[in-house]
């Protein structure tokens, strides 16, 4: 080549270059918008309340709490102290890491997707991303959810860089891999998904091989100190109710295309709401798409399409797959949201499906038709109740623009309590917007989650308050919507029969606020 062949090569290899710079850049701060948008809209919820009530603690309580119960999140939580001394517990506040790892990890998706099909396949893949429900969702999600699925999709980059160049390379894996596992130890069985890439996609060196097995091992060794942290607490995970039908339809549907939903948990499967209706339509065309990606590596001769499969397919289903099988045989473990660390394994498929159009505007018109789609459940999220139904933004509102200084409130049981002393109430409202709370008397506390290494703390009976209620002259009255008739009036007799009267109500789809006074 001569010399003028060379300089007029360079301008587009330099624009190459700019371009494989700007395109994942551009996508990644659409993604974060995109998560942003409305994110002050919606109420805090309870997971986030977790999040809230721990990250605030002192890192002498954080610890302290962590080797009682939740080490699964600790990494997490510090990171959020460290966020939140800073920033603040807003909801937007509380909600702006998780949209910036939504964003790191579609520019991952970006990468994952060019490296398996080309510049154009990682851009369909940026683009999927960042309209799928679940990328949407955890972006204002104030929990780890997005922090594990940017590490697996950045561990996945370097895996495949990893597995063509080695050397350094097996150690950032290693060091992605134990993060991501830290954060989420549910990541760990993106590891076994990695090995079955790694053992049957052919021409990878047996040194190769080997490599990446000890880099495995060595992020597994490196996140050790949580992982048996967790394994020696007690804890629920998965729905004691869930059958295999249920699950199956979780991870056809729920897992990346649905995200949570803006009614009560017991309501989410009602498939009336057009949001449903969507999710349904939209698991149908991605699933479509999916399986037409796939089909080329089923023939001979499709070595690329077999790489794709080997990569996708078992980073998709298998730390699904092995999860309901547990729970089926053992324990249950499995809820689709510890799960989206698979949803860029998704993106990809469906933005390999769509490259299969051969004219452009079939490209295009597929990309619409999928945003189109998935705009309902995108604004079901931006509701008030989009975290389960939650309202507990609404309630406080109520409380604060009509409570005074110097009224007490009283955060009612979410269940009959079977003590005197009990754990679950709605103080939770106060945790998530305190601001509405400032200058009231909380009647029923008895010890903070801080006090005593919990979650929720303690709270006494109402009817064992006698002198905390001669000493205010109004109480606020914050319990579920459904609390037990029976249970809910006998909580209201003795206020009563302290001197009070009921007065203004506010009922929500999940809390009731009840205003009682003197007369």
């Amino acid at each position: 080549m001569s010399t003028t062949d060379t300089d007029a090569a360079r301008p587009a290899v330099a624009s190459a270059r700019g371009a494989s710079v700007r395109q994942p850049l551009i996508l990644g701060v659409v993604a974060v918008l995109v998560c942003l948008i409305g994110s002050w809209n919606v109420s805090l919820w309870n997971d986030e309340a977790f999040t809230i009530t721990v990250a605030s603690r002192t890192p002498a309580q954080l610890w302290a709490m962590l080797q009682q119960i939740d080490a699964v999140h600790g990494v997490y939580y510090a990171g959020m102290h460290v966020w939140g001394s800073i920033f603040g517990f807003s909801p937007v506040a509380l909600r702006v890491p998780s949209a910036l790892a939504a964003g790191a990890a579609v520019v991952g998706v970006y990468f994952v997707a060019k490296a398996l099909g080309g510049a154009r396949v990682g851009v369909l893949g940026g683009i999927v991303a960042i309209v799928l429900p679940r990328i949407t969702w955890m972006g204002i999600e104030g929990r780890s959810y997005a922090f594990s699925t940017a590490l697996a999709v950045w561990a996945s980059v370097i895996l495949l860089v990893a597995l063509r160049r080695g050397r350094w390379f097996w150690v950032l894996y290693a060091g992605l891999m134990a993060a991501g596992i830290a954060v989420s130890i549910y990541v760990a069985l993106l590891v076994v998904a990695h090995a079955v890439t790694v053992l049957f996609t052919a021409g990878i060196p047996w040194a190769r091989r080997l490599a990446w097995l000890v880099a495995a091992a060595v992020g597994g060794l490196l996140a050790s100190p949580v992982i048996v942290t967790a394994a020696g607490q007690q804890g629920q995970l998965g729905d004691l109710s869930a059958t295999f039908a249920s699950m199956v339809r979780q991870v056809v549907v729920n897992q990346w295309f649905l995200g949570a939903t803006p009614t009560r948990v017991d309501d989410s499967n009602d498939g009336g709401a057009l949001w449903a209706i969507a999710a349904l339509l939209l698991a149908a065309v991605c699933w479509a798409l999916m399986v037409w990606a796939v089909i080329p590596a089923l023939r001979r001769g499709h070595a690329a399409e077999r790489r794709q499969a080997l990569l996708l397919v078992p980073w998709m289903l298998v730390p699904s797959i092995l999860v309901i099988g547990y729970s089926l045989a053992i324990s249950p473990l499995f809820n689709p949201r510890y799960f989206s660390f698979t949803t860029p394994a998704a993106a990809v498929l469906i933005a390999l499906g769509i490259n299969r159009f051969g004219r452009r505007w079939m490209r295009l018109g597929t990309l619409a038709l999928i945003a189109v789609i998935a705009l309902p459940i995108y604004i079901s999220q931006r509701e008030v109740t989009g975290k389960s139904g939650t309202d507990w933004s609404e309630a406080a509102a109520f409380i604060g623009s009509h409570a005074q200084p110097g009224d007490g409130v009283y955060f009612g049981p979410l269940n009959v309590p079977d003590a005197p002393v009990y754990s679950r109430d709605t103080r939770f409202v106060e945790v998530t917007y305190p601001g509405a709370f400032t200058g009231l008397t909380d009647l029923t506390l008895l010890k903070t989650g801080a006090d005593d290494n919990s979650l929720r703390g303690l709270s006494r009976s109402i009817a064992e308050q006698t002198s905390e209620l001669a000493a205010v002259d109004r109480v606020w009255v914050v319990r579920p919507v459904d609390y037990p008739a029976a249970e809910a009036s006998a909580d209201d007799a003795v206020l009563t029969a302290a001197g009070f009267t009921p007065g203004d109500r506010w009922t929500g789809p999940m809390t009731e606020v009840v205003e009682f006074s003197r007369a």
